[in-house]
């Protein structure tokens, strides 16, 4: 079934980990349809693990061991193979979890460009907030366009400062993408995205001198709906979570009884 909603479908971001897996696979099958000889949109993915410093470190694994190890339970081997009696450990687990992001290369393997989905947790708090502008500053100063898609309700402004010219409806949700190509980091390309009008067909940057690529934001929105089966998955006679301005709870109401009438 088709994504009710004109736009962006509230609903999604509460099974968000599947959604932006999704959509990171949909636009670089949408980007590879369109891009010049010579460059390639893949999906990019680093662990980052969570330890006593200033930051999360990221690292990117050559070769992922898919073997289950992590259980202490069972026999532990000493000497000669002969089965030792260990101690038991108490297990503190910090938490490790799976960054993507979708980079567009050159055949020499340099990154042109930088396309990033927030998560909820890149706008949580202002730590994480400060260690995304990071993440730009440091993709900007290597010569790296900078696309920043934030279709996330919850949490705190996390893209570039716009000084007030975007005039956001506070009565209304209203997601925002955010462009920012090598060489420019002063400024900034924002597109606006009211909740009741469709995403947008956004401009991607590529190298110096070539057109840029275009990316429909949604169809990858209705593919991911469509082949996820969130039809089947979503129960709309609950609110989303986070809630929508009353509104806009009030809009969706009416478009989903509509459609079910």
């Amino acid at each position: 079934m088709k994504n009710p909603f004109p736009g962006m479908n509230p609903w999604l971001e509460e099974s968000w980990r599947d959604v932006h897996a999704r959509l990171l696979v949909y636009a670089g099958d949408q980007l590879n349809g369109e891009l010049p000889q010579g460059l390639a949109a893949s999906v990019d993915e680093r662990l980052v693990i969570d330890v006593d410093a200033e930051e999360p470190r990221n690292y990117l694994p050559d070769i992922s061991i898919l073997e289950s190890w992590d259980k202490s339970a069972g026999p532990a081997f000493g000497p000669g193979g002969a089965i030792v009696e260990a101690a038991k450990p108490i297990i503190v687990d910090r938490g490790e979890h799976k960054v993507r992001r979708l980079e567009i290369i050159g055949r020499d393997g340099r990154i042109i460009t930088v396309i990033e989905l927030l998560l909820p947790t890149n706008k949580s708090d202002f730590d994480h907030r400060q260690l995304w502008q990071r993440k730009r500053e440091e993709c900007l100063a290597a010569g790296v366009s900078f696309v920043e898609i934030d279709l996330i309700r919850a949490g705190a402004w996390t893209l570039p400062d716009h000084e007030g010219l975007l005039r956001l409806p506070a009565e209304s949700i209203s997601h925002v993408i955010s462009v920012t190509r090598a060489g420019l980091h002063w400024r900034h390309e924002f597109y606006r995205c009211l909740i009741r009008e469709p995403l947008p067909i956004i401009r991607v940057p590529l190298r110096r001198g070539e057109p840029d690529a275009a990316l429909d934001l949604q169809v990858l929105i209705n593919e991911a709906y469509e082949h996820g089966r969130y039809e089947q998955r979503i129960d709309y006679s609950k609110p989303p979570e986070p809630p929508l301005p009353p509104k806009d709870w009030a809009w969706a109401r009416e478009l989903l009884q509509a459609r079910a009438g």
